[in-house]
């Protein structure tokens, strides 16, 4: 996974995230959780809703009658997540030995739920599950996940004529999603070649469950796989209508189209997952013609998802595509997305946006609007445009805000120093 974080402001000396930044990073976090396992903490990223995602968490740290009456709960909320909850609660009463429920659980996803993209899967657990029908529990088999986990990562750098035909199995065969995911990392770790390639970029496009589909486009791009295209993301997105594979493809987009400085997933040695800083984007960047404005306008104007739409503001503010978000300003009727598009101008510099907010904040009445102007070109550090709106701001709560934000600059910027000395006088 790629969080771009490019509007980095050095004050004396100390890096400083702007507020957008900030947005965009909360945004591209906002499917991660923390799971604690036996070795310690570490990262999961799981398909959208708390409810799914807390039966992962459970399923994860192997809380498994815990995580099977979670994902009951997500199946009778009738979420959209509930097929996935029944296949990895099928899942869930495999590993602990309660062969027939699974098998149940399954006969359940195929009827409710005959178009699931995780029947595929369901069928390999079933046939898994009959087989072990009747056996006593092996308590070794529940948590052969760390053994599973080292194995894989200890076989990348070895053969890979041999290594790949593995890890190709261990995405085919019953596996937990974090062992899965481990696969899937090692395969992205040998960009150059084709074979281990192809299927990352086969299950990037859908060949598995949607859960394997999010971790696979975040792969294409965190793995450094300098041959997948725009054209094979924006596929991607076009291909499917589930809210969570576009915005894995957004994060994709954004990691593959900066040069700004991004944060990147990486599984460590015990599988274990941290967050690296690399110095530039470039190194993971995507091959064929460059991702621009028009690319992503043409697919926000399809777009009617609100979460979806307002991470393709916050793609098209990083780009710097300043036209498209002042059409979404001008154009869109949720006031949320139009704040966010504002926010987003304030990554831009001022002497490209500048102006542009100024004259927004004149022509909006709107308070929480004015108020999103006002941090976007806090953002900036544009003291000369919050002195600006400040002169001629009558309200007393938005006036505060300028001031507010002006005496964070005063001790780096002359023109916000004066500006707060000539209201003391």
């Amino acid at each position: 996974m790629v969080i771009d974080l490019p509007s980095l402001v050095d004050l004396d000396g100390i890096s400083v995230v702007t507020r957008d930044a900030m947005d965009r990073a909360r945004d591209a976090m906002s499917s991660v959780n923390w799971v604690d396992f036996q070795d310690g903490p570490g990262l999961t990223y799981l398909k959208g809703g708390d409810g799914y995602n807390n039966g992962k968490n459970l399923l994860a740290a192997r809380k498994y009658e815990e995580a099977i009456a979670q994902f009951d709960r997500v199946v009778a909320q009738k979420t959209v997540n509930a097929d996935g909850a029944l296949y990895w609660k099928a899942y869930a009463q495999f590993k602990i030995g309660k062969t027939d429920d699974s098998v149940t659980t399954i006969g359940a996803l195929r009827k409710d739920f005959p178009q699931s993209r995780y029947l595929g899967d369901a069928k390999v657990l079933e046939a898994d599950a009959r087989r072990r029908a009747g056996q006593p529990v092996n308590p070794a088999s529940m948590d052969d996940d760390e053994m599973k986990v080292l194995a894989i990562n200890g076989i990348k750098n070895t053969d890979p004529e041999r290594a790949i035909p593995l890890l190709e199995g261990v995405l085919s065969s019953t596996n937990s999603l974090r062992v899965k995911k481990q696969a899937l990392y090692v395969l992205a770790s040998m960009p150059n070649q084709p074979k281990a390639r192809a299927i990352l970029m086969n299950y990037a496009k859908g060949a598995g469950n949607p859960d394997l589909q999010i971790e696979a486009i975040r792969y294409v791009v965190a793995g450094g796989d300098k041959t997948a295209s725009t054209a094979d993301l924006l596929q991607i997105f076009q291909s499917t209508q589930d809210a969570s594979v576009r915005l894995a493809v957004i994060s994709a987009l954004r990691g593959s189209s900066s040069d700004g400085v991004t944060w990147m997933y990486s599984p460590g040695a015990a599988g274990t997952p941290t967050v690296v800083r690399s110095g530039s984007a470039s190194g993971a960047a995507a091959k064929g013609p460059a991702l621009t404005g028009a690319d992503v306008w043409a697919l926000y104007e399809k777009e009617t998802n609100k979460e979806v739409k307002s991470a393709l503001v916050s793609l098209m503010g990083s780009m710097g595509a300043t036209d498209q978000v002042m059409r979404v300003v001008k154009a869109d009727k949720d006031p949320d997305i139009v704040r966010r598009a504002i926010r987003s101008l304030g990554s831009q510099p001022t002497t490209k946006t500048g102006q542009t907010l100024i004259d927004l904040y004149s022509s909006e009445q709107d308070q929480p609007t004015r108020m999103a102007v006002i941090g976007a070109l806090a953002s900036q550090n544009n003291a000369e445009g919050l002195v600006s709106i400040a002169r001629k701001e009558g309200s007393l709560a938005l006036k505060k805000e300028i001031v507010k934000q002006l005496s964070e600059m005063a001790p780096r910027s002359k023109v916000a120093a004066d500006y707060l000395m000539e209201i003391i006088k």
